[in-house]
């Protein structure tokens, strides 16, 4: 118990300490920034975007899904100048610190798009089997539904995202992305509540999560919109979550050692953040490391709810958390 103690008071000293420290940053891309691209977008915009006859010859399927005239021109002019790049052995560079993708019919980034197509689809069937297989009586219950919900959100704008990047799209992107974060580390500290009187514990992070996600919307929609602070943001809270999980586990392993499913899902997220951090040009204008990162999540999961389904049904079957529900229904009636 004293481990256990010890073990939540430093996770929630590690968690204000990060939140107050997270310093910004900005990223660039030469692409954009290079005179080739320049001039084309220039001329491009000048020639085809200056009058209604030009900008209706874009095509219908396109202007629907919001291709304008101005994306139209970005597009062909990054196609010329990763030509020019190549011809000159400078590489393949970034446009707007993305790199270039063949479009499949509307679809920006196909790869990426059809991969966070699955991890939706994978959450929605579990959380369907939990549904069947969970009572709503059980602890956590519709914590874990929340988290679904939360989870097929970032997974929806991720897919929006991926088939036309828009200053709009982007940024539902990134908010659900770090809610989805924040949210899981919250269902930690919920299941550290599950056999406490008062649930002060849980209560006071959710408190400190949503301000913290209020701010990191603000500060990216009003302040600066920042791809680099995102990112510090996203990999910090996600490190903090796994460290949280993964010691826990430890800690419980004896009793419940279903948690092996839980330990394999986060070793794996953290593995597959690697594809992050390594960055790589696309592989036929299509996979880059973005998208692998989407498509090894894509199974996870399976493995992840299986685990939430094995310990709703342990804490269901614990006598401890059975009494002290009883009293907390009992206690609920009585006010």
């Amino acid at each position: 118990m004293g481990a256990k103690r010890a073990f939540e008071s430093t996770l929630c000293v590690a968690i204000l300490h990060v939140i107050i420290s997270l310093i910004h940053a900005v990223v660039a891309s030469s692409g954009d920034r290079s005179w080739t691209y320049s001039k084309c977008l220039q001329d491009c915009q000048l020639i085809n975007c200056s009058s209604e006859e030009n900008m209706s010859r874009i095509p219908i399927h396109l202007t629907v899904f919001g291709w304008d005239c101005d994306s139209e021109c970005k597009y062909i002019c990054m196609w010329k100048t990763v030509d020019d790049f190549q011809k000159d052995g400078s590489g393949i560079p970034q446009f707007y610190g993305k790199w270039p993708f063949i479009r499949l019919f509307v679809i920006q980034e196909p790869a990426s798009a059809f991969f966070s197509l699955l991890n939706g689809i994978a959450n929605f069937i579990m959380i369907c089997h939990f549904h069947r297989k969970v009572p709503s009586s059980s602890p956590l219950y519709y914590v874990w539904h929340v988290y679904a919900l939360v989870a097929m959100n970032a997974w929806f704008w991720s897919i929006i995202f991926h088939v036309k990047d828009t200053s709009f799209s982007e940024m539902m992107d990134y908010f659900s992305a770090i809610l989805l974060v924040l949210y899981s580390l919250f269902a930690l500290f919920a299941r550290l509540d599950v056999r406490r009187k008062h649930s002060w514990l849980s209560s006071t992070m959710a408190a400190v999560l949503i301000s913290y996600f209020i701010y990191h919307v603000h500060y990216l929609a009003f302040v600066k919109f920042d791809y680099g602070y995102n990112m510090k943001a996203n990999v910090t809270v996600g490190v903090i979550n796994a460290l949280g999980w993964l010691i826990w586990a430890k800690l419980v392993w004896e009793k419940q050692n279903y948690v092996w499913r839980a330990i394999v899902s986060i070793v794996a997220v953290m593995l597959l953040l690697l594809l992050e951090l390594g960055d790589f040009p696309p592989l036929f204008w299509i996979l880059d490391a973005h998208a692998l990162w989407h498509a090894g999540t894509a199974p996870l999961p399976f493995l992840w709810y299986r685990f939430i389904i094995d310990d709703c049904t342990y804490m269901m079957k614990d006598g401890k958390w059975s009494t002290l529900s009883e009293n907390k229904i009992k206690k609920a009636k009585d006010v």
